[in-house]
């Protein structure tokens, strides 16, 4: 431990007597470390437990389906699911906590009193677990019940801005809105959901139900298609192999029923980081090759800057082998001279990547309305007026700086090994030789 720090201060030494070569070293190092912790960022907020979808790492997620006539591959249909389907196959499951049941987000119209202009809104129809598997923080009020839901009556939770905007105030329940010339009584009202967690977002949302004959909205085939999507909560991640067969052999009880058409997910049900990468009804991601893909992006935005850097490195070493040639004349051992040039590049890596890391904040916090479309086919883009919060809880989490000091470290080793080995193993005379 007292070596290192011996090391850090020799490190800090330099970059005081060295400012130009540690500004550029520093500078380079930070920009590199931006790209990969942009893109790391972006998959975090694709992937990891985030409000109000803190329950990602148990979920499954079913989001469409294909019906195909058998023994004929080209007549078939592909969509999102209708509540035939939900309700036949991932209702009755045993293995389940709870099920929530998404529909399509639209746009609606609230007619505000005192204002001859409506004021457009996004809604989501939902069924009552919906609030189970995604655990709003509610901040007046609660979920509409299930008496509610089964029977329809028009009840809306509306979110913490939409409440100040109409009422001045976050306490709203029991008041009155009009939806597309429909009254809707507040049960609830809960804190805002970013448009980053894309399957909850919505400024109202209502039971499935008061949209109209909900059960009887599909098309297709056996009347297993429609704008529906299931959203499966597992008690805990040791229970999702379990509930992924139990989902299997629901579809093949059900396809045991159909005559003429069988039905098949592609490869569904996903978990998060899954979902987050399919796209299309009608086709399976590759998952190994998306895997292959971002490790490969990932190695030569690593690999491209450290070949520059690895060179800077190496020519400052250079200047250092008559000490180095003293030491080793002296018996300092060749893994004890490694390590002190390793751990000193470690600092100025230190220092590019806390510079990177705050590029790579701001530069995710100033393109945050587009930028979470990286790896998507096509963009989700938000409703009109709608601004892609990004909390500090986002950003500012173990995670993040653990995978920041991951890079830093493999940075640092990619820039430094080489040329500290090769330092460390010149012949003492030539290193000897090197101070004339």
């Amino acid at each position: 431990m007292n070596k290192v720090l011996i090391y850090f201060k020799q490190a800090w030494n330099l970059i005081k007597q060295e400012k130009l070569f540690s500004s550029i070293y520093i500078l380079g190092t930070g920009l590199s470390i931006m790209i990969v912790m942009v893109l790391s960022i972006v998959l975090y907020l694709k992937i990891a437990n985030i409000y109000p979808e803190t329950n990602r790492d148990r979920m499954l997620i079913v989001k469409s389906g294909t019906v195909k006539k058998k023994n004929n591959d080209n007549d078939n249909s592909s969509s999102s699911l209708s509540w035939k389907l939900i309700e036949t196959c991932f209702m009755p499951l045993k293995n389940a906590e709870a099920v929530a049941i998404i529909g399509s987000l639209y746009d609606a119209e609230l007619q505000v009193v005192g204002s001859k202009e409506p004021l457009p809104v996004t809604v989501k129809g939902v069924n009552t677990a919906f609030w189970t598997v995604f655990p709003f923080r509610f901040i007046d009020g609660k979920p509409f019940t299930k008496a509610d839901f089964q029977s329809g009556i028009a009840t809306a939770v509306i979110s913490e801005s939409l409440s100040h905007r109409l009422f001045g105030t976050s306490e709203a329940t029991g008041q009155t809105i009009n939806l597309n010339f429909k009254s809707f009584r507040i049960s609830g009202v809960v804190k805002d959901a970013s448009f980053i967690t894309t399957k909850t977002y919505a400024q109202i949302w209502i039971p499935l139900t008061a949209l109209g004959d909900y059960r009887n909205s599909f098309f297709g085939p056996e009347g297993l298609l429609g704008s529906m999507e299931a959203y499966i909560l597992a008690p805990s991640k040791k229970d999702m192999g379990k509930l992924k067969e139990e989902i299997t052999e629901n579809i093949q009880k059900l396809n045991q029923t159909l005559k003429d058409y069988e039905l098949t997910l592609n490869r569904q049900p996903d978990e998060q980081w899954q979902s987050a990468f399919r796209v299309w009804s009608n086709e399976a991601p590759n998952f190994n090759k998306i895997v292959i893909q971002y490790s490969l992006i990932f190695l030569i935005v690593l690999l491209v800057p450290a070949i520059g850097l690895s060179g800077m490195t190496e020519s400052r070493t250079e200047r250092r082998i008559a000490e180095m040639g003293i030491r080793r004349a002296f018996g300092a051992p060749v893994w004890n001279l490694m390590g002190q040039i390793i751990s000193e590049n470690f600092l100025f890596t230190l220092l590019g990547g806390a510079f990177g890391l705050l590029l790579s904040y701001l530069f995710v916090l100033l393109g945050r309305n587009w930028i979470l479309q990286i790896g998507q086919s096509f963009a989700s883009v938000p409703p009109e007026g709608t601004d892609v919060a990004i909390t500090p809880s986002m950003l500012l989490n173990i995670h993040v700086f653990t995978i920041a000091l991951v890079v830093c470290f493999i940075l640092n080793l990619l820039c430094a090994l080489i040329p500290a080995w090769r330092t460390a193993h010149k012949e003492i005379i030539y290193s000897l030789n090197a101070k004339q």
